[in-house]
């Protein structure tokens, strides 16, 4: 029985002995996994470095989309520039015939899309005597920027002028009932023919057009993300206005002036 009670013994003591070893490791295992995930948890710096990249991401996206549209945007101002070239130097080529019958067709149809046809037809069979008697006229109205409805606004615009200058040199100062004169037809004629000579006119710059830029939003709230791109659609563009239909309504009367 004594070896029995000794050997029973020893075996319990074995037993208790792996029993605390294994509680030991399984701790230094626990302890090491807990230290472990504090090294992993990111601390604010690191927060603050992951946010910062992904900023820094969101931008280089958005820089990168602006560079495509940008560059989506040249291409097709080249295309239209190229365009005007093209239809420039066949005009150009043209024989002295052949440039006087297109630059005829061209100020009537031209013409046919405004409605004002007292002044319309004057000023248009003006232009087109122009072009049978001058063929460097003719060619100039040819130029892919130059058509009738501008040459009306230039007419418009030469005749505001006129009135307001007959107003100061006749000291009469503007009033609600408007101010009504006569403008001369020779001058209306001149003006027509100054338009088609001068190439820098402003009414035919009106066609061009600008680069705009969106803005960057990101950084910010989705609600003032919003609040900041309905302002900025909201705002009018700083870009040149495109010329009106040529079907509008071309006449002194909005200026108080009668040709």
């Amino acid at each position: 029985m004594g070896v029995y009670s000794e050997m029973a013994a020893e075996l319990a003591s074995r037993r208790a002995d792996d029993r605390q070893q294994a509680e030991e490791e399984q701790a230094k295992a626990l302890l090491s996994q807990m230290q472990q995930n504090a090294d992993d948890s990111p601390s604010p710096s690191n927060l603050k470095a992951d946010k910062k990249a992904e900023e820094d991401r969101k931008r280089q996206e958005h820089e990168q989309a602006e560079a495509k549209r940008k560059a989506e945007w040249e291409a097709r101002q080249r295309a239209k520039e190229e365009a005007e070239q093209a239809a420039w130097e066949n005009a150009v080529a043209m024989s002295d015939d052949e440039v006087m019958a297109a630059s005829m067709k061209r100020v009537g149809d031209d013409s046919e899309r405004l409605t004002r046809r007292n002044m319309k037809q004057c000023v248009t069979e003006y232009i087109q005597t122009l072009c049978l008697e001058d063929v460097a006229f003719a060619r100039n109205v040819m130029y892919p920027r130059k058509n009738m409805a501008n040459c009306f606004r230039y007419i418009n615009r030469r005749a505001l002028e006129f009135a307001q200058q007959e107003m100061e040199d006749n000291d009469v100062k503007p009033s609600a009932e408007g101010y009504g004169t006569d403008v001369p037809d020779g001058l209306c004629y001149q003006w027509a023919e100054d338009y088609f000579k001068d190439m820098n006119a402003k009414e035919d710059r009106g066609q061009e057009e600008k680069f705009v830029p969106k803005p960057y939003y990101g950084g910010r709230s989705s609600t003032t993300k919003k609040a900041e791109k309905k302002k900025a659609e909201e705002k009018p563009a700083d870009t040149p206005t495109e010329a009106a239909p040529l079907d509008e309504q071309i006449s002194f009367d909005s200026l108080g002036v009668s040709a």
